[in-house]
């Protein structure tokens, strides 16, 4: 999946089905398709409703979807909370007002 700047949704449900959704994704169905639209499938963030992915093939889109959905979305359950203590916090303050006082 190629990065790209997210576009406005455009349509809505006019045009469009709801595939799947979760917390953070909505994967949608073009009701037409080609030649009315270019595409057939696209991926919305369900915060902003930009569009984040497209695809004419199911499986690239269902790829695409799998991807985000186990890499774009935080994993909590896999947060390192490497700061918790405080010397930990000081250590890293120290280091950055060290770079900016005396750089090399």
């Amino acid at each position: 999946m190629a990065f790209r700047k997210p576009i406005s949704t455009l349509g809505g449900l006019t045009w469009w089905r709801n595939l799947q959704q979760n917390e953070y994704f909505i994967m949608q169905e073009h009701k037409v398709g080609v030649p009315m639209w270019p595409y057939k499938y696209r991926i919305l963030m369900r915060e902003n409703r930009m569009e984040i992915a497209n695809s004419n093939d199911y499986d690239e889109i269902m790829y695409d979807w799998n991807y985000l959905d186990s890499n774009a979305v935080p994993q909590l359950n896999e947060k390192v909370d490497w700061l918790k203590d405080g010397s930990s916090i000081i250590d890293l303050i120290t280091k950055i007002v060290l770079k900016k006082i005396a750089p090399k």
